[in-house]
């Protein structure tokens, strides 16, 4: 622990340290994030697949309305996991 820890999450505190839970926070937007470029990953090589193996425009119209609802969904979840970092930015780097 470093000295801002310390003072951060000395002893005399009534309630427990809130350190532990904002870096579990912090650790699970990582995950999410993490977890969203896999997918990012793999909509990629479907499209790739999907390209590659077909020339009709109804199949690859079909791919790019899929990849584009997954797109949709990943940036909302984005715009989540930014408010949930963006609330506990401050308290964070108390804990660093």
């Amino acid at each position: 622990m470093n000295q801002k820890e310390i003072s951060y999450c000395s002893s005399t505190c009534p309630r427990s340290c809130p350190c532990p839970v904002i870096l579990s926070i912090a650790t699970s937007i990582a995950h999410q994030e993490d977890a969203l470029a896999c997918i990012l990953n793999a909509e990629c090589a479907k499209i790739n697949k999907v390209v590659s193996a077909y020339s009709d425009i109804e199949t690859l119209l079909a791919i790019d309305t899929s990849v584009q609802a997954t797109l949709e969904q990943i940036t909302t979840l984005e715009g989540v996991l930014k408010a949930k970092l963006d609330s506990i930015l401050p308290l964070l780097t108390d804990c660093m």
